[in-house]
């Protein structure tokens, strides 16, 4: 199996690269926006995906037989901002590498997001109708829309919340917390560790969503393309939490006081500016029964994190 990643420095695409050359015995090349390096065992091109030409040549080079495309821009407060930047990023490359899939004959796996969702109306499963309350949705919901129509072979992966070890680089952590779920309990353990509390809003936007292990999503992936399936699917995790859930599960798992995660106090929660789904629960079990496995709940995939972490340190 030859695969190409794009985004392939971030934390789904760096799971998905170890998860393909260790566990698939895939020979994995990827592509980096500018000169970063890595330590993954993957031939990396620097590539920006909004280059037609760049795309359509890289891929011609590799001849890959899938292409999974995690690259995307995690600031959705920007998008919200510069919407040229994020239709050339996550609109006109979805063109681009889908093109070039065609040309190639390769199957893309487009990475989308719970976030195609309003959230009201949870838990939403694969036959759901997209309802994006925000633009980082509203472009996953045409970068979909361009893959269903594109005449390729495809898949198109919803997943959401992620954590876990980005394997790109030996020192890695989100340099703040974010407003939604991803990254989140990165954030957490970081900050339990500087002896700070975490104090979670239970209102306004994105309160209960469904944290996702990046290292079984790219397990899902890869296992889609090998069991030959087409459509769309839920790959991430198995149980939908709230933030202060998610608090102290992270906490038991890392042996932190519990206390030192709460409900923020009226008082002390601060609106944020940017819109986001509010409760964007995903059913996962017509997933789980076309991989024929179980999708890792959270308490399970907070238990291998953690020895995923021992086992970076210890590389």
């Amino acid at each position: 199996m030859r695969v190409f990643v794009t985004g392939g420095t971030g934390l789904v695409g760096s799971n998905v690269i170890k998860v393909a050359s260790e566990s698939y015995g895939a020979s994995v090349f990827a592509s980096r926006h500018s000169a970063s390096t890595s330590v993954l065992d993957a031939e990396f091109f620097d590539m920006d995906i909004r280059d037609r030409d760049r795309v359509l040549g890289v891929l011609r080079q590799t001849k890959p037989d899938l292409v999974i495309h995690c690259a995307a821009t995690v600031d959705t407060a920007r998008l919200e901002t510069d919407h040229q930047l994020g239709w050339c990023l996550m609109v006109e490359a979805t063109e681009h590498l889908a093109a070039a899939c065609r040309d190639v004959d390769a199957k893309l796996i487009f990475v989308s997001s719970d976030w195609v969702f309003d959230g009201n109306t949870p838990p939403f499963d694969e036959r759901s109708i997209p309802a994006p309350v925000c633009y980082y949705g509203f472009l996953k919901v045409i970068g979909e829309t361009i893959v269903r129509s594109s005449g390729i072979d495809y898949a198109i992966v919803r997943i959401s919340a992620v954590y876990g070890v980005n394997w790109a680089f030996p020192h890695w952590e989100p340099e703040e917390r974010v407003t939604g779920f991803g990254t989140l309990p990165n954030w957490m353990v970081k900050t339990l560790r500087e002896g700070r509390e975490v104090v979670e809003w239970t209102d306004y936007v994105n309160v209960a969503a469904n944290p996702t292990l990046a290292s079984d999503c790219a397990d899902a992936m890869l296992s889609i393309y090998e069991k030959g399936l087409q459509g769309t699917f839920h790959c991430s995790g198995s149980k939908c939490v709230t933030r202060v859930e998610l608090g102290k599960i992270v906490a038991r798992t890392f042996g932190f006081d519990e206390s030192r995660v709460r409900a923020a106090r009226s008082d002390e929660m601060q609106r944020p500016d940017e819109i986001l789904p509010i409760r964007s629960c995903l059913d996962v079990s017509t997933t789980e029964h076309a991989l024929g496995r179980k999708i890792v709940p959270v308490e399970t995939g907070m238990a291998i994190w953690k020895v995923q972490m021992e086992e970076k340190r210890l590389s």
